[in-house]
């Protein structure tokens, strides 16, 4: 298990496979320059940018439900901080260590989730996450490019392993480190993310010039193709729209258009 302190993406451009079945949504990106950021609930990883709570024995979890309580009342006279320690000594005692640290987990857990993140890929040819994220080939990936202060500052390397528990009773590991956290069975992937500060709205404004083109996946269908290239043309400036293709004899996925 690690700490570490999360560092810009490296590369020319990332991208962002999306399926068809809601091309709608594809709509407002090309012509409003607009990306919705998905919050961390809506993350298809449970665990993705929610940290374990460090276990903690029974004086450890007083320790910190006493500062808490006190941060939260800072005036309250020395009696009542003293009838409030012998409630949570009791309450432990009924309750069980476990529960309050399921309480405690649940809070941060939902506290977490106020975060917002952009997954993005080094990749463009990745077959995987065609499959996956693109419907199988019948989505689109669109490329932007690594510039900006959006893309250029803010995109940030996923690292793949177990993160060290997070302790809330000390200044160790309170870093945001675990938002660019993965468990190395996601490390094909290869993702890099954006993550928007807590309690952000879901909408970016991005300039035009960072949705560099769309890329249509090779199993597309007809008319979702058309209404694709319909809003490219539509955009000012106009996007590049570029076809997926198969190579069989190289069994690798390249572009032409």
């Amino acid at each position: 298990m690690t700490v570490f302190t999360p560092t810009k993406a490296s590369g020319s451009h990332f991208y962002r496979y999306q399926s068809a079945e809601h091309l709608d949504r594809l709509k407002p990106i090309v012509l409003d320059h607009l990306l919705y950021l998905p919050s961390v609930a809506q993350l298809n990883d449970p665990t993705d940018c929610r940290p374990k709570v460090k276990p903690m024995l029974v004086e450890e979890m007083v320790t910190f439900l006493k500062n808490d309580y006190s941060r939260r009342n800072p005036i309250l006279a020395l009696d009542l901080l003293q009838e409030n320690e012998s409630t949570i000594r009791m309450g432990i005692q009924v309750h069980g260590l476990e529960w309050f640290q399921r309480k405690l987990s649940k809070i941060l857990n939902s506290q977490m989730e106020q975060f917002r993140v952009y997954s993005l890929s080094k990749r463009i040819d990745h077959l995987s996450l065609w499959a996956k994220y693109a419907a199988d080939h019948g989505g689109s990936c669109l490329e932007f490019a690594n510039e900006g202060p959006l893309f250029g500052e803010h995109v940030m390397e996923v690292v793949y392993g177990e993160y060290a528990p997070f302790d809330v009773n000390g200044s160790k590991n309170r870093s945001a480190g675990f938002l660019v956290c993965k468990r190395p069975e996601w490390s094909n992937e290869e993702e890099v993310r954006l993550i928007s500060v807590r309690g952000s709205g879901p909408l970016v404004k991005i300039e035009p010039q960072w949705l560099t083109r769309i890329i249509l996946g090779k199993s597309m269908s007809p008319e979702n193709e058309k209404q694709v290239r319909e809003w490219a043309k539509q955009r000012d400036p106009e996007l590049l729209v570029v076809d997926a293709y198969f190579d069989e004899l190289h069994q690798e996925l390249r572009l032409k258009g």
